[in-house]
């Protein structure tokens, strides 16, 4: 009869141990990487003071309270927008926001707020229709889009905070050019390439006819040198100088222009078959 009892005894102890720990088990809780918790009490209300970190939490009252975990890591809110730039065209924007959710405040945040991503998307939106009228669509491709990211990122950096959001950076990740302005530069590219085209054929023109003319000129030189030199070599006084010239090289070669052994070559004595 004792033994019976006794193991009774251990199995009332080993049933007490595991009730403990199930109920340790339970009244802790956690919070994850990246995240910050909000206590929420069994009856609704949000504890307005304490903002929970991530890893473990233990207390009893986790058998009834609720933890509400927020993200707080950086996120980024990319949208397209409509604005009419200064010149009153509707021009397409994509703004890109990057933000996070302010740690200390999460609880606050979960008391007031239902939808905060709708708040930063208004606020956005409403920040871009505030700066891009000030700009034409070519200056915020080109010259002032820097400027107008420093105008965006003043106004959100003061607004985000309402809503226990914090501001990171914003940036124009795009922006187009207008239908009629790019119809109108499709144009002028257009109409410079046949002005490109037109100026080059005038000039191969103004080339070729200025080859022509050269060479015209070249074949007018080359004949009046022509006839001048034809002209000065049929004159008497050259034909006399080239026959004494003629005349001296058959003087220097020691025989006659007329040949051997007649009356006017050289070796002739009278005349031809006379000794």
């Amino acid at each position: 009869m004792p033994h019976i009892t006794s193991s009774k005894n251990k199995m009332k102890k080993i049933n007490y141990t595991i009730a403990i720990l199930a109920l340790l088990v339970s009244a802790c809780t956690g919070v994850d990487s990246g995240h910050r918790g909000v206590e929420v009490s069994w009856g609704g209300e949000t504890n307005k003071e304490t903002v929970y970190p991530e890893g473990l939490s233990t207390g009893v009252h986790w058998l009834w309270d609720d933890m509400i975990q927020y993200d707080i890591r950086e996120k980024t809110m990319s949208r397209v927008f409509e604005f009419n730039d200064n010149n009153n065209m509707t021009t397409t924007v994509e703004l890109a926001l990057d933000y996070n959710l302010n740690p200390d405040k999460v609880n606050l945040l979960h008391m007031k707020i239902t939808d905060v991503e709708t708040k930063i998307l208004k606020t956005l939106k409403s920040a871009g229709k505030e700066v891009v009228p000030q700009y034409s669509a070519v200056e915020l491709n080109i010259t002032k889009r820097a400027e107008a990211e420093k105008k965006l990122a003043k106004i959100m950096s003061e607004e985000l905070p309402e809503f226990y959001v914090e501001f990171a950076r914003i940036q124009m990740t795009d922006v187009d050019i207008p239908v009629p302005v790019a119809k109108l530069a499709e144009e002028t590219a257009v109409q410079l390439g046949k002005n490109k085209l037109a100026e080059k054929k005038e000039a191969e023109q103004a080339a070729l006819a200025k080859a022509k003319v050269a060479t015209a000129q070249g074949n007018f030189d080359a004949a009046v040198l022509d006839a001048k030199t034809k002209k000065l070599l049929s004159t008497p006084a050259i034909l006399k100088l080239k026959q004494l010239d003629i005349d001296m090289t058959w003087a220097r070669s020691g025989k006659s222009k007329y040949g051997e052994n007649n009356i006017f070559g050289a070796g002739t004595t009278v005349i031809k078959g006379l000794k």
